[in-house]
């Protein structure tokens, strides 16, 4: 009976793939400044990829914004250029994604792993593959997703909210873009993200 079940969990396995990136630790120093607003954001070229980091303190309860960065399946209503998401498992979700025309769609199939520390929370995800996913034909993949989120409470009504991500986009997107890509998407995240908290409190 063991040995069949061994056999069992050996087979699932072989419809399964993780691709982790390395990101910056938490001392790393060598950021390049996009925007230093109420919304801070910088890129790095750390391990052979772009890695980005968009942060800005929140006026909302830690509680709050835990709930909203946890229900990963609403956030088509939350972040608007999320256009579909598909739970494969209750940690892994294919998000869809909008691009600005003329540019393909994007699309990403990830593993999110949440950490409690001591003063924040950090929910990682990584780029994996899945037996029942379905590629869309419209879409450019991204293999190599990942980042965090880090939510540390700073009061009672003040969250500091850390995003970080790959800044790869792959396809037809051209190099030249890309930095205003990435602060255009750091401020985004993080307003669409302010203003759905907002509306939550009515």
């Amino acid at each position: 009976m063991k040995i069949k079940f061994y056999i069992f969990i050996f087979l699932l396995s072989l419809g399964f793939s993780n691709k982790k990136i390395n990101l910056p630790p938490d001392n790393y120093d060598k950021w390049n400044v996009l925007l230093d607003n109420k919304t801070t954001i910088h890129w790095t070229n750390y391990d052979n990829f772009p890695i980005c980091k968009a942060e800005r303190i929140l006026n909302q309860k830690y509680s709050d914004v835990f709930k909203i960065i946890e229900n990963k399946i609403n956030y088509p209503n939350v972040f608007r250029r999320i256009s579909k998401i598909k739970l494969y498992e209750d940690d892994i979700i294919h998000i869809h994604l909008n691009m600005p025309f003329p540019l393909s769609k994007r699309d990403y199939i990830v593993k999110y792993e949440l950490v409690n520390k001591q003063n924040h929370s950090e929910f990682y995800f990584h780029s994996v593959t899945h037996p029942r996913s379905i590629r869309p034909k419209d879409s450019v993949l991204l293999p190599n997703a990942g980042g965090k989120w880090i939510i540390k409470k700073m009061s009672n009504n003040k969250t500091k909210v850390t995003y970080i991500w790959n800044g790869q986009l792959l396809g037809d997107f051209p190099d030249w873009a890309m930095t205003k890509a990435w602060k255009k998407q750091g401020e985004e995240v993080l307003e669409w993200l302010n203003i759905s908290l907002n509306n939550a409190r009515y």
